[in-house]
Formats: C-alpha cells, structure tokens, sequence
C-alpha cells in the first residue's frame, strides 16, 4: 500500500496588517452606558409620543360623540319645532272658524236665546238740534246759548252711543231688556 510522497512545506506566519493607534477615545464601558442612556432617552421619547397619540384619540372620540350627541339633539329640536308649527296650523284653523260670523250667530241664537232684529231703527234729531250742532261747529258764529244747546246735544248723543255700545258688547240678555 503505498502512499504517495507528500511534500511538507512550511508556511511563514502571516504577516500583521498595519494598526493604528486611537487616542483619546472613550473606554468600552463607558460607552456602553451612554448607548443605555440612549436607548432610555429613546424609549423615553418613544413613550412620550405613544401618549400624545393616546391623548389625542382620546380628545377626538371624545368630540365626535359630542358632536353625534349636538347631532342628535339637532333633530329632536326640528322634530319639536315641526310639532309647534303643526300646532300653530291647528290652532289658527280653530281660531278662523271659531271668529267665523254665522258660528258666532249660531252660538247667539242657541246658548243665549238671541235673534235677528225684526226691525232696526235709526234716530232722528229734531230740527233745532240739528241747527244748533251746525252752528256750534261753525267757528266763530253762534251765542252762548247756541253753544249750551250744542253741548247738551252732543252729551245726549254720547249717551245713546254709550247705551247702543252697551247692548252690542253685552246683549239684551246681558242687560235685562226684552225678559
């Protein structure tokens, strides 16, 4: 069994590469603290930021359901306000045919036995009445007398007003005529 010869040859050491000498550097734990004091001042703000966002998410679902709550109150006020206007309607159809004058003739002659007038009659002043109110509306013309006439003329008549105004706010039932 033969082996082949083997030729053994002796390498020469490999040569160094070329170093340089750093000065003033820092020492290996040294910066390792100061890569931990990073990497805290990192997570530091990392976290800071983390609850930024947090308390900005927060602040806006907050408003959103403010704004959905104002939304919703929004339309329960125009529902209301509808219901109003739709009760203004109502109540403005009632007012028109309760003012209506053949509803309040109706009402007259049922609830307070009230009719028609058979017949209506005018009052006539007599001639010298008529006279002395033309002459006490004629400035500067006329006596003393004239001017005592024309006032009880015109007293008289505002009494007649005054009765005629009595009976038609207040009815013949209401002042005891015609029972």
């Amino acid at each position: 069994m033969g082996v082949a010869a083997r030729k053994i040859a002796y390498a020469a050491a490999p040569a160094r590469p070329a170093l340089r000498v750093a000065t003033g550097g820092r020492s290996r734990s040294r910066s390792a603290a100061s890569r931990q004091a990073r990497a805290v001042g990192l997570f530091r703000v990392c976290v800071i930021c983390v609850a930024l966002l947090a308390i900005a998410g927060l602040a806006r679902v907050s408003l959103a359901a403010e704004a959905a709550a104002a939304a919703i109150d929004a339309w329960e006020l125009q529902g209301a306000v509808k219901a109003e206007r739709q009760e203004v309607r109502t109540l403005e159809a009632d007012r028109s045919a309760l003012a209506s004058p053949s509803r309040i003739e109706v009402l007259a002659c049922e609830t307070l036995n009230m009719s028609r007038p058979e017949a209506v009659g005018h009052l006539a002043l007599p001639e010298t009445a008529r006279e002395a109110v033309v002459v006490a509306e004629a400035p500067g013309a006329g006596t003393a007398r004239d001017a005592s006439i024309a006032s009880e003329v015109m007293a008289t008549l505002a009494d007649l007003a005054a009765g005629e105004a009595q009976v038609l706010l207040v009815g013949d039932m209401g002042l005891g005529i015609g029972q």
